[in-house]
């Protein structure tokens, strides 16, 4: 048995550090792209927007609070640089900031929490958030301080009763100094009830700072109200009976009328009316409108919470005519956006799915101060209306629509929204022409509906129109001109024919619904390639298991006839450890005369497979599994052309959250990785038990990268370094000896570890 291990051993350690020639991309944004109206987006390539949440950091050091939107809807982050014009929104896409921040899950808000003038970071961890300090000196970082953070549920017992700080992945909690005396406390909803917990600080009562987090549970009932069952309102007084008559004390009593499992809520607390209490602004998971809940209490130590009054209508009543409305389950978010040192009001669904997506960001400007505002509605599509924004679910492809010979793109989308719709969504083809040159592209909106998909009822069993549109294009009827196949979420194929003739822009007539009777189980993702070589276009689909599909052409040029060759093409798949589903895409493309794919995923990470040249029974090699450190956002669309006719591939890449994002082509540096090129790297404890602690020293933290594997060679962990120190739980490996590979820009190392 140790000497297979050794031959697998060395086996895998040499196979990662083969040469071989791989294609190199560099994010872009010099690209020009209108719309119809032939004005220019601002952000074409920021990536769309689903349900967003907005925090104010300053990210490249020069004083000014910048903006970091972070998208639960895939969990992307999408910094933009401030201009700092006063009374001007002057925001800069800034996409390079994104290896600088920490990875993040279903929400993220910065708060200044050690009181050092720099923003540090609260997320979403299982069983509650972890906390980032901001370490930045000369440039931006970050550390981790906790994975979980720990409140005492009982005080009043002598002994610590520390535990996770408990929120929910699915609200948004309120994070601020909720008794001003210069502390960071944390409102949040139990995890039981319809209650508001408030977690007091001590900080500054225990050590004289604020610079710690040390809380205690002084309040089962903040506020001493109660969410409504029936709508976005609460209940006043509620007694609360299992609290106790000082609410900044706890005993232990047990639960006596915790009405319900709490479902969701979002939380942002403001002083409205400037009497220095703070008051509370309610999202809940099932409506569509914002709460604001005034605070009564009028101690001059604000030891007695007491909603008084509430507004469901917030923000009309209050010196504006336009209220938050946005379906479903709204969030709101305070901070100075046009630069007048006043905070603003901003806002966005928190759900995930099934719910507004493309008139997701909502601003109200503050025309008066900040602890005692006068909102002014001022859009429903901030930022959101100056980039490439197709709903949900990006699907680009590269393809020459008026045969011009320069590539357009084409965007399917899962889809848009719609609530007058019988399914909430409308799914439809974009179409961006180049209108430039062969050197200079520049694209331009010309068709927001090919061929007029969404209404056509190609879902068959409600005769409905489909959802998930993922375009292929090839003359499959040999008459010259390019026609048409989609896949769609239920895992089938439609074939169009094009009738517009060669050098015509395409017209697509609807040939056959479910195509040649073709089915893949769900999200099919089709590629028309001649796969085998033989002058007939064959079909590679992806589909939500992460396998890909082969249906060969067993027919004609002319009149092909797909026959299934196997379901695990090349026996690859994008689905990750620990995932169920791997929503594979596949691009297959020619390099040198060998064909190579790089692949999307639901993981939102491209793969890249090669070794297919002439083995398309075989298996194909798994090149990269997290290709050039991409991650764009979960179920990423990649599609690849020269645009530019340089002779390098440029490429583009879709996202869940409705948008794409660019990188040009450029020759790949050349270089063979040492095994010892990252020194000093500290790896322990080693043997571990649940988990383990990198510490990366002074390494280069660019694209760096972990990457644990078994002796099978399979991945079973992989993550991106943002700091310096990381420590990671893997209590879910069986006992054994696995390989550690640590990558960075410069290149890797291998550790072998092992789990007792």
């Amino acid at each position: 048995m140790k000497k297979t291990f050794l031959v697998l051993f060395f086996s895998i350690v040499f196979g990662l550090f083969q040469l071989y020639a791989q294609d190199d991309f560099e994010r872009s944004l010099n690209l020009d792209v209108k719309r119809m109206n032939n004005s220019s987006y601002l952000y074409p390539f920021s990536g769309g927007m689903n349900s967003v949440q907005y925090s104010e950091v300053d990210l490249n050091l020069d004083g000014i609070n910048d903006l970091i939107v972070f998208d639960r809807a895939g969990d992307r982050i999408s910094p933009y640089i401030n201009g700092g014009t006063n009374q001007t929104i002057d925001y800069t896409y800034a996409p390079e900031y994104i290896d600088s921040l920490p990875k993040f899950k279903s929400w993220v808000l910065f708060r200044d929490y050690n009181c050092d003038g720099k923003q540090d970071i609260f997320t979403y961890s299982t069983g509650g958030m972890a906390v980032y300090k901001n370490t930045s000196q000369s440039s931006l970082s970050f550390e981790l301080i906790t994975p979980l953070l720990t409140s005492d549920y009982n005080p009043d017992d002598a002994t610590d009763n520390f535990i996770n700080l408990y929120v929910s992945s699915t609200d948004i909690p309120a994070l601020d100094d909720i008794d001003n005396d210069g502390d960071l406390d944390v409102l949040t909803f139990s995890i039981l009830g319809t209650y508001l917990e408030y977690h007091k600080n001590y900080s500054v009562e225990l050590f004289g700072t604020c610079d710690s987090l040390k809380f205690y549970l002084s309040n089962k009932c903040w506020g001493f109200f109660s969410e409504n069952l029936s709508d976005n309102s609460v209940n006043f007084y509620d007694t609360c009976d299992f609290n106790v008559a000082n609410p900044e004390r706890i005993v232990e009593e047990s639960v006596k009328d915790e009405k319900k499992k709490h479902s969701g809520s979002t939380l942002l607390t403001l002083d409205v009316d400037s009497n220095n209490t703070k008051d509370l602004v309610l999202g809940d998971v099932s409506f569509k409108n914002l709460t604001l809940l005034y605070n009564g209490d009028n101690t001059v130590d604000l030891t007695a919470s007491s909603v008084v009054a509430q507004d469901v209508e917030f923000p009309a009543n209050n010196f504006t005519t336009q209220k938050v409305d946005i379906d479903i389950f709204p969030a709101g978010y305070y901070l100075d956006v046009n630069n007048d040192g006043v905070k603003d009001l901003m806002a966005s669904t928190n759900c995930n799915s099934g719910c507004e997506n493309f008139k997701t960001s909502w601003l109200y400007l503050n025309n008066r101060s900040t602890n005692k505002p006068d909102f002014n509605f001022v859009s429903n599509q901030f930022l959101q209306n100056e980039m490439i924004e197709v709903g949900e679910g990006a699907l680009p492809v590269f393809f020459d629509y008026n045969d011009d010979g320069l590539m357009d793109l084409v965007i399917g989308n899962y889809g848009r929204y719609d609530n007058l719709l019988t399914n909430n969504y409308s799914s439809f083809l974009m179409v961006y022409q180049n209108i430039g040159t062969s050197t200079t592209p520049v694209f331009k909106l010309v068709n927001e509906d090919l061929a007029g998909l969404s209404t056509m009822n190609l879902d068959l069993s409600s005769s409905s129109p489909t959802l998930g549109i993922k375009p292929t294009f090839g003359d499959l009827d040999n008459d010259g001109d390019d026609d048409m196949i989609i896949g769609d979420y239920l895992g089938n194929l439609h074939y169009f024919t094009n009738t517009a003739g060669v050098g015509n822009p395409a017209n697509f007539v609807l040939n056959q619904v479910k195509y040649q009777g073709i089915d893949v189980g769900s999200f099919a993702s089709p590629q028309l390639i001649d796969l085998n070589r033989d002058n007939k276009l064959d079909l590679v689909i992806g589909k939500n298991t992460g396998f890909f599909s082969y249906y060969e052409n067993t027919g004609t040029i002319s009149a092909p006839s797909f026959t299934k060759i196997t379901d695990s093409l090349g026996y690859v798949s994008t689905r990750e450890y620990g995932y169920f589903q791997g929503n594979s895409v596949p691009f297959i493309y020619d390099d040198n005369g060998e064909y190579k794919m790089i692949a999307g995923s639901l993981s939102g990470y491209l793969y890249k497979f090669d070794d297919i040249e002439g083995n398309l029974t075989g298996t194909f090699n798994r090149a990269d599994t997290t290709f050039l450190n991409l991650d764009e956002g979960k179920n990423s669309c990649p599609t690849i052309a020269d645009i530019n006719n340089d002779g390098y591939l440029d490429m583009i890449i879709g996202n869940y959250a409705g948008g794409i994002s660019y990188f040009q082509g450029r020759e790949a540096p050349i270089s063979v990785p040492e095994f010892k090129v990252l020194n000093d790297v500290k790896i322990y404890p080693n043997p571990f038990s649940n988990q383990i602690n990198i510490d990366f020293g002074i390494n280069n933290l660019e694209n760096a990268h972990i990457e644990i594997i078994d002796v099978l060679g399979k991945s079973v962990y992989q993550q991106r370094l943002t700091t310096t120190k990381t420590a990671i739980d893997i209590n879910y490996l069986t006992e054994g000896v696995y390989l550690l590979k640590l990558s960075n820009v410069k290149g890797s190392k291998v550790v072998k570890i092992v789990k007792q």
